[in-house]
């Protein structure tokens, strides 16, 4: 139900500058801190959105992996560049500090991401490459899965 309402805030900030897949296994529950989860998928979707260009693929995944259950957010945009991935998570960090006045934001949003996944004992992946795009991933313990799912 929460990512169903994140795709509907995506498609809306959007405008329809960017396309979307939202693969999501609608059957997987996370026993976990709701609002936590729902600031971090927020987070992720609407930095792939703000921070891509028009014409940009976003695929947005909910789906049971081998050790518990994976969100992941990936998009074919510009990338990112190597030197600036260990410090996206930090507080305040901007990688086009002239794009970043343009676009709003805090500067806090990944330092929340990787806050929240962290308190689910999993840990925040970026995978990026420039010119071809980025994926952003956590992984929730299986632990933590809701017994009814399946």
């Amino acid at each position: 139900m929460m990512l169903r309402v994140v795709e509907r805030e995506a498609q809306t900030l959007s405008q329809k500058k960017q396309t979307f897949t939202f693969e999501i296994d609608n059957g997987l529950k996370v026993s976990g801190n709701e609002d936590q989860l729902r600031s971090a998928i927020s987070n992720l979707v609407y930095n792939a959105v703000n921070h891509t260009p028009e014409g940009t693929h976003i695929t947005v995944r909910w789906q049971r992996v081998p050790h518990g259950a994976e969100f992941s957010v990936e998009d074919n945009g510009p990338g990112i560049a190597p030197e600036h991935i260990p410090r996206l998570t930090e507080r305040f960090y901007r990688v086009d500090k002239a794009r970043s006045r343009q676009t709003g934001g805090s500067g806090l949003g990944l330092a929340i991401v990787k806050h929240a996944v962290n308190h689910h004992e999993s840990r925040l992946n970026i995978e990026s490459t420039v010119g071809k795009g980025t994926r952003f991933s956590f992984v929730i313990p299986e632990r933590l899965i809701a017994k009814n799912s399946d």
